[in-house]
């Protein structure tokens, strides 16, 4: 820990005089990688002392039931380029324009041989998640469709101006064709919505054929739903944009003010689209679901601002060309509905 922050710090007399560790994650967070908190005491070059926080993320243990699916989608190097290359660079691009927003928790230190990230310890800037059973109000849905729009507006100019970062280990999503390790997630959870469907008659009457004959094909759907053309506007995803992968501060009255993604497993390059389609589905409260149009419209709005701000040198996508996107993609709304919320 001292080698990586005396590197971190620009400091090769720092020294740590106490390390110590705790669990950083609850049951249920759902996260892919160990996340362990690292509290350290150190003591620079100029004799000031001070104690800070961090976030470790490892990998699971290789004897670990979800280890091997997690190597077959390669999230653990994803994520390591996503620090250490990606991000730095998209958040370079924003700042050049003046764009100032926070995109990411800072990197301490990317140990890839080791399959380690140190991370800023978001929580010490007043950063919290959303209740994710509560899910998010027009505010935290509004700041979180601004973010994704800088976020994405700044990967499609990234993926102009500096292509070799995106050309390997961004193409594996959930769906991904001939990956099996989540396709028995997603069947085996449908098969609990179909259960579910059975043991209701009026529900089954109408609804429990069809979902018997889409079991065989949702991965296929969501593989589609990835899939673009030539004309599509493409930019690099989140991939897993939902309230757990989301923080937040709040001001005094409890309004958000600042918001930044975290986790960036799954980040593919695809259409924009796909991350509001996810986002839509899993954290939005329940009236807003009416207002999806009106949300669409807002984001469109911010993504097109970012991208002249950013010089952005392709086709601006207009609001029905996007829209279109959506709608071609719309089944992995219903099914992430179905699947998440149903069961």
């Amino acid at each position: 820990m001292q080698s990586k922050l005396r590197l971190h710090y620009k400091d090769d007399k720092l020294l740590v005089h106490k390390l110590w560790s705790n669990a950083a994650t609850a049951k249920g967070d759902n996260y892919v990688g160990i996340i362990t908190r690292l509290n350290v005491e150190f003591q620079l070059a100029n004799g000031a002392v001070q104690q800070s926080t961090y976030l470790s993320k490892e990998t699971v243990p290789e004897d670990a039931p979800q280890a091997e699916v997690f190597a077959d989608y390669g999230v653990y190097q994803r994520e390591m380029d996503m620090y250490e290359f990606v991000l730095p660079k998209m958040t370079q691009l924003l700042r050049e324009v003046g764009i100032k927003d926070k995109l990411h928790a800072d990197a301490i230190a990317v140990d890839s041989e080791h399959m380690i990230v140190i991370l800023e310890d978001l929580a010490t800037l007043k950063y919290s998640n959303a209740d994710r059973v509560q899910q998010l109000d027009f505010e935290h849905v509004k700041i979180t469709l601004a973010m994704l729009a800088k976020y994405h507006a700044a990967s499609a100019v990234l993926k102009q101006r500096y292509p070799a970062l995106l050309e390997h280990n961004f193409v594996k999503s959930f769906f991904t064709r001939g990956l099996k390790g989540y396709a028995m997630v997603f069947q085996t959870l449908f098969k609990a919505l179909i259960r579910h469907v059975e043991a209701q008659p009026k529900l089954a009457a109408r609804y429990l054929q069809k979902l018997q004959h889409m079991l065989p094909n949702i991965m296929e759907y969501g593989a589609r739903c990835f899939d673009v053309t030539d004309t599509d506007f493409q930019t690099l995803t989140h991939g897993d944009c939902w309230t757990t992968n989301i923080m937040f501060q709040h001001d005094a009255a409890g309004k958000p003010t600042t918001v930044v993604p975290i986790d960036f497993q799954f980040s593919v390059v695809s259409s924009p689209v796909v991350d509001l389609l996810y986002f839509f589905a899993t954290s939005l409260q329940e009236p807003l679901r009416a207002r999806e149009t009106e949300l669409l419209q807002y984001y469109h709005i911010e993504l097109q601002q970012a991208l002249r701000q950013l010089a952005y040198k392709g086709k601006l996508p207009n609001l029905h060309e996007f829209y279109m996107q959506l709608e071609r993609r719309r089944f992995m709304c219903k099914l992430l509905r179905l699947i998440y919320i149903c069961t």
